[in-house]
């Protein structure tokens, strides 16, 4: 009997053993593993391994561009007329991006032009789908301008020039220092965003679709949309 107490004792002393072994939930190791992942997503972006490469210079596509676009209006009736000859079409915001309060210009482009900003834009978002800044936009800071908006534009900018292909219809730009969150960047963010939009112009720059420039001295990302050689 003694010895049957003694059992029933220790067999009591394991089973309270099993109850209190300290383990990890496995939901618990499976966050960590993702927050680690997402981590080296975010990681090793250097944005200035694209820039370099954005480089197309005005006097390499100005003419070209020019052929490929609506010709300058004066005003706004000039570009009312473009619009109203399908010339033009009015811009709204779209999937990867939004559009910025623009000063000097217009939220017109030709259709051509449309259609590559909203594949760029697409790209963009498909590109952060699975990562922690799924659902950040590119910011268009401007698009299509007047003679009047262009002559106002280079009294005040430095850099502005008089013969822009913002004049054509078939150029827009992306804020390259600001991008649409609900959360604040942080710098590691804003990197991986400016990497992500830069390896993707150059995609579409190598694909003959685009000139593209990036305006450092600005902090903008000059986009022409471009058909064939």
């Amino acid at each position: 009997m003694r010895i049957y107490n003694l059992f029933l004792l220790a067999l009591g002393f394991v089973l309270l053993a099993f109850a209190y072994w300290p383990s990890t939930p496995q939901s618990s190791a499976c966050s960590d593993e993702m927050q680690l992942c997402q981590t080296q997503v975010l990681a090793d972006q250097d944005p200035n391994t694209y820039t370099i490469q954005l480089n197309n210079r005005l006097v390499e596509y100005m003419d070209r561009s020019v052929k490929q676009g609506i010709q300058p209006v004066a005003n706004t009736n000039g570009l009312r007329r473009a619009y109203r000859a399908k010339k033009l079409v009015l811009v709204k915001a779209n999937t990867g991006f939004r559009l910025d309060t623009f000063q000097y210009s217009y939220a017109f482009l030709t259709p051509y032009a449309e259609e590559i900003l909203k594949e760029i834009g697409r790209a963009f978002n498909d590109s952060l789908a699975h990562t922690p800044l799924a659902g950040c936009e590119l910011i268009v800071t401007s698009m299509t301008r007047t003679k009047h908006t262009v002559s106002k534009l280079v009294r005040k900018n430095r850099t502005a020039v008089n013969r822009s292909p913002h004049l054509n219809g078939n150029a827009f730009d992306f804020s390259y220092a600001r991008f649409a969150s609900d959360e604040p960047l942080n710098q590691n963010q804003k990197q991986y965003l400016q990497a992500t939009i830069s390896r993707i112009l150059l995609e579409y720059k190598k694909k003959i679709k685009i000139w593209v420039t990036f305006e450092k001295q600005e902090e903008c990302l000059h986009v022409v949309a471009r058909k064939g050689r």
